[in-house]
């Protein structure tokens, strides 16, 4: 397989564990956080973490002798079929090596991905676990119209001398309004193929975050000094602490028709990474790996 491929072989008697990584991102996420780069390929990914460990699932479970495997999409913002045909791939490749069948773990749009495979797909999956998944899409991709006057405001606020903070600013502003986000959006065609679609006959399991911070421009939280620009009324829930991860809200993050949700008080990216998010999802996954022993 290519480089941008991570995989452990594992015990072959044990589920092959599948990440699959959100809009924007790569299978670094996973496999090297230490290594991962956020907004356009700028900053590390810890800024987003306020100093969080940059361990994964994908550690826990590869150090716990489970097969498993995290690959980079070709057009991680591109359309959700591009991602899943290449799903497709990798779980053939990779399921040969393996004889307790699948088990999916997608964060963010990954969720999505994951949802579409199993609808096209006979492959044997025994379970989905979404993380951060806008599963009744995220509003955040209706903000393409505040984004130019809430940039000037942002600059005109905190006075932004530091070029790297006005590049920082500017592009988390260009990554609301990007293409890619238009099929997150609440209502789009992709979201509602979804919702209608029948139950999946696989054990389902959702994480959700109630922090929105999702990161700070000098000491403040991006939140806060948006809610001071945006009219209380048009600021999303994803946004609202309690109540989103600063870019899915906590209600959509619950997997329609799902098992298990569980809500944790951490941003979008802290998801991935939070110690008590693992040892949930470790639980969860000793739990169906036992369960069908």
């Amino acid at each position: 397989m290519k480089d941008e491929t991570f995989s452990f072989k594992g015990d072959r008697s044990k589920p092959l564990i599948v990440f699959i990584h959100g809009m924007g991102m790569d299978a670094k996420i996973w496999a090297r956080p230490e290594e991962s780069r956020v907004l356009g390929g700028k900053y590390p990914l810890s800024i987003l973490l306020d100093g969080k460990e940059l361990n994964s699932s994908f550690h826990d479970l590869r150090d716990r002798g489970y097969p498993v495997v995290a690959w980079s999409q070709k057009r991680p913002a591109g359309p959700v079929h591009i991602a899943v045909d290449e799903l497709v791939e990798i779980a053939r490749h990779y399921a040969s090596r393996n004889d307790a069948g699948i088990i999916l773990i997608g964060h963010s749009r990954g969720g999505l991905i994951a949802r579409f495979f199993l609808q096209k797909q006979k492959i044997p999956v025994k379970a989905i676990i979404t993380i951060g998944t806008p599963h009744k899409g995220s509003s955040m991709a209706k903000w393409a119209s505040f984004i130019s006057p809430v940039a000037v405001a942002v600059r005109k606020m905190l006075d932004l001398k530091d070029r790297e903070v006005q590049t920082a600013t500017y592009r988390i502003m260009a990554f609301l309004s990007s293409d890619g986000l238009r099929e997150m959006l609440p209502g789009s065609e992709l979201i509602k193929s979804l919702l209608a679609s029948p139950r999946l006959a696989v054990r389902s399991i959702s994480i959700g975050g109630t922090d929105p911070s999702i990161v700070k421009i000098g000491q403040r939280p991006l939140p806060s000094i948006l809610s001071e620009i945006i009219p209380p009324k048009l600021l999303p829930d994803e946004l609202k602490d309690g109540l989103g991860d600063g870019f899915v809200s906590a209600e959509s993050s619950v997997f329609p028709g799902g098992d298990e949700h569980r809500d944790f008080n951490m941003n979008h990216a802290g998801l991935i990474f939070d110690p008590a998010v693992r040892n949930f999802i470790l639980n969860e996954i000793s739990s169906i790996d036992y369960d069908t022993m």
